[in-house]
């Protein structure tokens, strides 16, 4: 038996190293899975001819992966055909990759391989893009609060009973153990949150050793709180029209939400974001304007780049040379060395242009492969790569932003309080301060003072002599005792098999099983709350919610409950709950 729950744990484990090498190293079979159907052209940004001969982008289209994405819903026959176009327009949108991975699991098991490849691509694709990226980790410090929150409420409320009365016996034989109140007294001041963590930390006191590791982890999360909750509030202020603003127009979104919200920036990021969503907009005039403002503010070679392109449009490859090589000595990228390459293509000086060209793939292959990719298809013009802000430029705002939002009380106070608890609760919890106990029989409440004689088993005197020293007791009176004994135990085992249908992890909280049970609940709770919370909060922007969390949370709340329900019936048969 021992073997066969041994096996049954290690199982996904077992399954993960399987899968994990075919997942990552596999492709999915060239077109796997697509029906024939016109075809139709990808663009990562739609561009267009101006004048010039320079192809400038469209503020005026939307985005064709969110075309395609909505076709794929109302065209089933051509849905998967619709969703690789739309994979292709746009290599960095997680759900994308979600939908092809789901439409091909439903073919299993001819789709299993492809389908697990889509995810794993999809949740890479998570570190590409920025609103997607910050509205999971939003949603994921959500669930973290309110699952620790109401995990935290549970466990209070289900041991309450079983400890406080052990509290009350202790402050009525020792008067002075009436100034441990005072610590939830003052928690309450720091809110219900620390409130309810410091009275499990007097309930922890009476805790088994090992449970006991339950009220550090609580009070280790406490200490944590002010970061996560200044983490959640940072992702929804962030979003503001003037972060949109930004982001969509470097990860070619929404270009004229930039020229709106970011007319009067006076920070590099708006600046360069307002001269990119202008230049992308037909107006490279303007352009222009912004993007001196910008290197006034920061010398930074994106912002040369992108100033030459915009001196590329009105004809003056001399002013251009000049600025992709001021770029170029500042910090060497793709974009500079791309565009340079295509000066000297025009100049006919093919060996340096594929120097260059080497020098670009070798520094942003995938943004090289894009900008062809957008070039594919369109007659006349110049296509010139420009150069845009990254994922580390958004995260150095978001900081600011979230630095400058605050975070209520102060941190060093709190820790100080925390430090002070934690001094108390192993100050009475080790050496048996606390000296009240339950009799492991019939639940009685005692201790040193109630029994002088210490018994085996931590029984009262009554349970002892009538399950261990037989001739000490009336034999009627024993025979009631144990009678006593055993319908209390079936209550007990009743209550406890009935608490197995509840959530993962209560019938093990109440069963005395604290830690194990109080880790199932909170693991439960955190992926049950994300499922119910992903339709609900969200930054503002994106095509679509993160279909694949109903399905893995559903997969993950479901072996828990089978685990804790399983476990909890087996451990009580055995009389370990």
């Amino acid at each position: 038996m021992r073997r066969f729950r041994s096996l049954f744990f290690a199982a996904p484990v077992l399954a993960a190293l399987v899968f994990a090498p075919v997942i990552v190293l596999a492709a999915p079979p060239a077109g796997h899975g697509r029906q024939a159907m016109p075809e139709i052209r990808p663009a990562f940004r739609p561009a267009r001819a101006q004048a010039g001969g320079v192809m400038t982008v469209s503020a005026d289209d939307p985005p064709l992966s969110s075309v395609l994405m909505k076709l794929a819903v109302n065209d089933p026959v051509h849905s998967k055909a619709l969703l690789g176009q739309a994979l292709l327009a746009s290599p960095d949108l997680p759900p994308v990759y979600f939908r092809l991975a789901a439409a091909d699991l439903k073919e299993f098991p001819g789709g299993l391989v492809s389908g697990f490849y889509y995810a794993v691509r999809g949740f890479e694709s998570y570190a590409r893009n920025w609103w997607w990226a910050m509205d999971l980790s939003g949603l994921a410090g959500v669930s973290l609060i309110a699952s620790f929150f109401i995990c935290l409420f549970v466990t209070v409320c289900l041991r309450l009973p079983r400890e406080l009365p052990l509290l009350k016996h202790d402050i009525a034989e020792r008067s002075r153990y009436f100034l441990l109140l005072l610590v939830p007294a003052v928690s309450a001041f720091f809110g219900p949150g620390l409130f309810l963590a410091s009275v499990l930390l007097l309930l922890g006191i009476y805790f088994p050793r090992r449970d006991r590791i339950l009220v550090l982890l609580v009070m280790l999360f406490a200490a944590f709180m002010p970061f996560v909750r200044g983490w959640v509030n940072g992702v929804y202020l962030v979003s503001n029209p003037q972060m949109r603003a930004i982001v969509g127009a470097n990860e070619g979104i929404d270009n004229s939400l930039a020229v709106k919200a970011l007319a009067g920036s006076g920070d590099f990021a708006g600046l360069f974001s307002y001269g990119l969503g202008l230049q992308r907009s037909g107006r490279p005039s303007q352009a222009i304007v912004a993007y001196s403002a910008a290197i006034e503010r920061r010398k930074d070679p994106r912002a040369y780049v992108n100033l030459a392109n915009c001196y590329m449009f009105f004809g003056e490859p001399g002013k251009a040379d000049e600025l992709y090589t001021k770029s170029l000595a500042i910090r060497p990228t793709a974009a500079a060395y791309f565009d340079l390459a295509r000066l000297d293509r025009d100049s006919l000086d093919y060996e340096k242009a594929g120097a260059l060209y080497r020098q670009a793939a070798n520094l942003d292959p995938a943004g090289l492969s894009q900008a062809f990719m957008d070039r594919e298809g369109k007659e006349g013009g110049r296509l010139l790569m420009d150069d845009t802000l990254g994922m580390a430029d958004f995260y150095s705002i978001f900081d600011k932003t979230r630095r400058g939002a605050g975070q209520g009380a102060s941190s060093v106070l709190l820790w100080s309080v925390l430090i002070l608890w934690l001094a108390v609760f192993f100050y009475f919890g080790k050496g048996g301060r606390m000296r009240a106990f339950r009799c492991s029989r019939c639940g009685r409440i005692l201790c040193d003072r109630c029994e002088r004689q210490p018994y085996w088993g931590r029984m009262c005197g009554d349970c002892y002599q009538s399950l261990v020293k037989l001739e000490a007791r009336d034999p009627k009176k024993r025979v009631a005792r144990l009678l006593m004994i055993h319908g209390s135990q079936l209550r007990h085992g009743a209550l406890v098999r009935a608490l197995g249908f509840a959530p993962p992890g209560i019938a093990y909280i109440y069963g005395g099983s604290i830690l194990k049970g109080a880790l199932m609940l909170w693991g439960f709770l955190f992926f049950a709350v994300a499922a119910a919370a992903n339709p609900l909060f969200t930054t503002g922007l994106g095509t679509g919610r993160h279909d694949w969390l109903g399905a893995v949370s559903a997969a993950v709340c479901g072996l828990l409950y089978i685990l804790s329900f399983v476990g909890a019936r087996r451990r009580q048969g055995r009389q370990w709950l």
